[in-house]
C-alpha cells in the first residue's frame, strides 16, 4: 500500500486529504507543519509528499528542499490557494503544482500519476528531469 504524506497549517485540509486519500486505498500520514513532516519522512517509507506552500514558520518551500535532498527519490506535489506565490525554483523541482482550487479529484489523480495504483505496492521511484509546460509556463519535472 503506498504511503503519502500530507504536510498543511490547516487541520481542516488534512482531514480532508486523508479521509480522500484513505477511501482510496493510500495510507496517509499528516503533519501540521513542515518539521512534523520531514520527522515522519525519515521516520516512515513515503511514496509521494503533499505539500501546502503557504505555511507559518517553515514554509513550503523550506520543507521541500530538504525533502528533496534527503530522499529524491519521493515525488512532492505543491498543493496550494496562491500557486502565483511559489517560486520558480520550487516550480522547476516539484514533481507537480496544483492549486487548490482544482479539487480533490485533480489530486487523487496527480497522486494516481505519480505513485500508480493505490493497492500496489511500490517502492519510491527514481527521478530524471524531463520538461513540461504546464499553463503558460515551462518548467522541469522529475519522472520515473
Amino acid at each position: 500500500m503506498a504511503t503519502i504524506l500530507c504536510i498543511d497549517d490547516d487541520p481542516n485540509v488534512l482531514e480532508i486529504h486523508k479521509a480522500l486519500l484513505e477511501s482510496n486505498g493510500y495510507r496517509v500520514l499528516i503533519a501540521r507543519d513542515g518539521p512534523t513532516g520531514i520527522a515522519l519522512a525519515r521516520k516512515h517509507s513515503v511514496h509521494a509528499v503533499v505539500l501546502d506552500f503557504n505555511m507559518p514558520g517553515m514554509n513550503g518551500d523550506q520543507a521541500a528542499q530538504v525533502l528533496m535532498e534527503e530522499q529524491p527519490s519521493t515525488p512532492v506535489i505543491i498543493w496550494s490557494g496562491r500557486p502565483d506565490e511559489i517560486p520558480e525554483s520550487l516550480k522547476w523541482f516539484a514533481d507537480s503544482l496544483l492549486h487548490k482550487g482544482d479539487g480533490p479529484n485533480a489530486l487523487l489523480s496527480e497522486i494516481g500519476k505519480l505513485v500508480g495504483a493505490p493497492a500496489a505496492d511500490k517502492k519510491p521511484r527514481a527521478r530524471t528531469i524531463r520538461t513540461a509546460t504546464i499553463g503558460r509556463c515551462s518548467r522541469r519535472l522529475r519522472s520515473a
